[in-house]
């Protein structure tokens, strides 16, 4: 289960992202607007730290496979962060630009 969660490590946490910023959108909208400052700058905070782990993830991936560790998983691993970062980028951006 471990090279699972190894592997798929990049996209879980983009499925992370997304249901928690689906969450807070809907909350935000029930609440206030979804495009007021404080909620876009909670959105904003959840995607930044989602793309840093993406990015170590990817960082790491990269740095087993360099040091002795080439292996199907490491490579699927690195994939799957590269993937994700660029998922909770383009995920994040309607945060940045209040829609």
């Amino acid at each position: 289960m471990l090279r699972w969660a190894w592997m798929l490590g990049g996209l879980l946490i983009w499925l992370g992202q997304f249901s928690a910023l689906y969450a807070l959108s809907s909350l935000a909208e029930v609440i206030d607007r979804a495009d007021s400052f404080p909620w876009r700058m909670a959105g904003l905070g959840l995607t930044l730290a989602c793309a840093v782990l993406c990015g170590l993830l990817l960082v790491l991936a990269v740095r087993r496979r360099r040091t002795g560790h080439p292996s199907f998983t490491n490579d699927i691993a690195a994939l799957s962060a590269a993937v994700g970062l660029v998922s909770v980028l383009f995920q994040g951006a309607p945060v940045l630009i209040g829609y």
